[in-house]
């Protein structure tokens, strides 16, 4: 199996559906199954999924209840499966953001060939932590949010801030910090952007926090680290003109 392969989930009641579909798939996915809602958040929790093949009915449990939990967890494609075809079905699985449906008995290459397409279609699925992860590094001069990076990524805020502690080993929010002050660092020894323009370029609109900030964690200002780095960084500081003898210049 390749470790790129997408991952699948199918959540169904039924074991020997389960066992016969992940059969039918594990030579093109690495494939997760779960029989209640809760094991499907559970494994959503740990592991990145592309796809979910969820059955309409599971025990007490009806498939398209769960997908808003589902939605809180992971931006997984959702496959409903299901016995039964009517409108009404079809207007709720529109509602609750269903990818696409299919009718039992299912054909398994009508089946492979719909996972095929959700999971192809458009640009490849990042892991939600890991799409938050990539929007702090690249745009740290937003105003961010844990509940702002939650809403971009599709988690609840409270499972974001777990998963990216787990994932991380510091908060967004920590982690944020980190990647302005590294940014600042950087302009501040590459450019001769003002203290107050840099500022503003990492996302901090009060000159006063930005420098408290700085402070706090590089141990100087951000004057004075200009002053040790030089004020273009790597170049050598121009040395200073020497003074004539009668002490003009």
């Amino acid at each position: 199996m390749r470790d790129a392969a997408p991952h699948i989930l199918i959540v169904d009641d039924d074991p020997a559906i389960r066992e016969a579909l992940a059969a039918a798939l594990q030579g093109t996915y690495v494939v997760h199954s779960a029989a209640t809602g809760k094991e499907a958040c559970a494994l959503l929790r740990r592991h990145a999924v592309a796809a979910i093949v969820l059955d309409a009915v599971l025990g007490d449990e009806h498939g398209l209840d769960l997908i808003a939990r589902f939605r809180t967890l992971s931006r997984a494609r959702i496959l409903l499966l299901t016995g039964h075809s009517s409108e009404e079905l079809a207007i709720r699985a529109v509602r609750t953001q269903v990818d696409d449906y299919l009718k039992k008995p299912v054909k398994l290459p009508e089946l492979q060939a719909t996972l095929s397409r959700l999971v192809h279609q458009g640009e490849p699925l990042l892991d939600p932590v890991a799409h938050a992860c990539r929007l702090l590094d690249e745009h740290p001069e937003q105003q961010h949010t844990t509940a702002s990076l939650a809403k971009e990524v599709g988690l609840s805020e409270r499972h974001l801030r777990r998963r990216f502690q787990e994932a991380y080993g510091k908060t967004p929010r920590r982690y944020l910090t980190e990647v302005r002050m590294q940014r600042a660092r950087k302009l501040l020894r590459t450019t001769r952007l003002g203290i107050e323009q840099i500022a503003q370029a990492v996302g901090y609109a009060r000159l006063t926090t930005f420098c408290r900030i700085f402070k706090t964690s590089c141990g100087v200002t951000p004057s004075e680290f200009r002053s040790h780095q030089g004020s273009l960084g790597d170049r050598k500081v121009r040395p200073r003109r020497r003074r004539r003898v009668d002490g003009r210049k």
